[in-house]
């Protein structure tokens, strides 16, 4: 085995980096040190260790932790607890729950995705990653609650096909922070279930979030329908939708990249 591939178990590091265990340990599960777990023990090569360098000092401050790779690859890992240590560091170091989503989960979650497009990544690694997503997801969430009266309310969801659930919830939680009510209707959502929100509800926004090119044709249709049931504004945004003359062309009112800037244009919209 080339010395650069060499797996050194925990204590192997410590013993290389002239600290304690528990050092290494903590380096590991917030992601400052790339590692993978072999049965019940962690393992790190040889390479990473070095590059590492010989004695580590404190965490970065803000602007120079790059958490968006920790996280990635806690989350690759399947590690839950190691991935809200980041999460937890991030906001340690001046990070808002809102920058948290848009500066480190969401490029962590996208990177994920590129690189099993890529043929970089494996299905399993997505699902892994998905899956403590979702569950970092409900724990942040309730950062995100906003106090008083809330200022109208939003109808979210991803129309039929489009199965990409995490962005919606980052969506809904900064919108609640706005201090909008929302109704989450989900991912793959019935066309009736948009329109008999919008009855039942009667909102002051539709959005509509699309990640995948498969699901354009059926967030037009979404569209179409809500513009039959009422004149509310439906606003899209998701990787798919390109801009804000691509979401008039979709028959859309209006475009958002993110959750902050929905959270934005809303406001704009009701003032």
């Amino acid at each position: 085995m080339p010395p650069d591939t060499e797996m050194l178990s925990l204590r192997e590091c410590a013993g290389r980096l002239s600290v304690h265990y528990m050092t290494v340990y903590r380096y590991v599960r917030t992601g400052i040190l790339p590692a993978v777990k072999q049965g019940a023990e962690w393992r790190v090569t040889a390479a990473d260790l070095e590059s590492l360098g010989t004695r580590p000092t404190a965490p970065a401050a803000r602007g120079e932790a790059n958490w968006s790779d920790r996280l990635k690859a806690r989350m690759i890992a399947g590690d839950e607890r190691g991935s809200w240590l980041v999460l937890e560091a991030s906001m340690a170091s001046g990070l808002a729950p809102e920058r948290v989503y848009l500066d480190v989960l969401a490029p962590a979650l996208r990177e994920i995705g590129d690189a099993w497009h890529r043929g970089e990544g494996t299905i399993a690694e997505e699902h892994r990653a998905s899956a403590v997503a979702h569950r970092l997801i409900g724990r942040l969430g309730t950062r995100f609650a906003a106090r008083g009266r809330h200022r109208g309310r939003v109808v979210l969801g991803a129309p039929p096909g489009e199965r990409h659930r995490l962005p919606i919830s980052m969506v809904a939680d900064m919108l609640r922070a706005a201090g909008f009510e929302v109704v989450d209707l989900g991912s793959d959502v019935p066309i009736e279930s948009f329109v008999e929100a919008v009855r039942d509800t009667a909102p002051v926004v539709v959005g509509v979030s699309v990640t995948g090119t498969n699901a354009l044709a059926s967030a037009a249709a979404v569209a179409a329908a809500v513009r039959a049931e009422s004149d509310t504004p439906i606003l899209f945004g998701g990787r798919a939708v390109e801009d804000a003359g691509h979401a008039a062309r979709l028959g859309g009112t209006g475009y958002a990249a993110d959750g902050a800037a929905a959270a934005i244009w809303i406001t704009d919209l009701i003032r």
